[in-house]
């Protein structure tokens, strides 16, 4: 008789157990087909960022390159980064038209290749994007280079290569020298 009722336990076990699982199946079919699709991430494309334009936040700075704004040392830094922003705001200002439709450019570009899946223009816009922002680039190398070279007199060698991790971060690249071939 307990073997029966043991027999007779386990079959109903295993008979509501396997009914759940397929009214969970059903649910879960239900529920995927109610789900809208997700859309793309509208474009932006970042021509500042592309470019290499940052503008310094000094406090931040000095504190991820070890520098106290109260040092004689500091005060220099401060005044090297304060005139590294005007310059560099002033040519964004200059800029700010090429800037602009530079990006709206691009992100047309996004739009309609993400609707349509053509992407066969990239390599023109590409084109147009490089002939439009190389003055700007060529006139940012100029002041980086400027710049690089009075920060690394300036700071000690410890602290320049604190100064470089912190601008590698902010997606800031110092141009190199070209050195001449003889």
């Amino acid at each position: 008789m307990k073997k029966y009722l043991l027999v007779l336990t386990l079959l109903t076990s295993f008979l509501a157990h396997s009914q759940l699982n397929r009214g969970g199946m059903r649910n879960s079919r239900q529920s995927q087909m109610n789900q809208t699709p997700r859309k793309a991430p509208e474009p932006n494309f970042q021509v500042e960022k592309y470019l290499g334009i940052v503008i310094y936040d000094i406090e931040k700075a000095a504190k991820k390159s070890s520098i106290k704004l109260s040092s004689e040392e500091g005060k220099k830094f401060s005044n090297l980064l304060k005139k590294y922003n005007r310059e560099i705001k002033d040519i964004r200002r200059i800029n700010s038209f090429t800037l602009k439709s530079t990006k709206e450019m691009m992100e047309n570009f996004q739009k309609n290749a993400q609707k349509n899946g053509d992407f066969s223009d990239r390599t023109k816009v590409q084109q147009t994007m490089v002939k439009n922002l190389t003055p700007i680039s060529e006139a940012l190398k100029v002041k980086d280079r400027a710049f690089d070279k009075s920060i690394k007199e300036l700071l000690s060698e410890k602290q320049y290569k604190k100064w470089l991790k912190f601008n590698r971060k902010m997606y800031k690249v110092f141009p190199k020298d070209e050195e001449k071939k003889e």
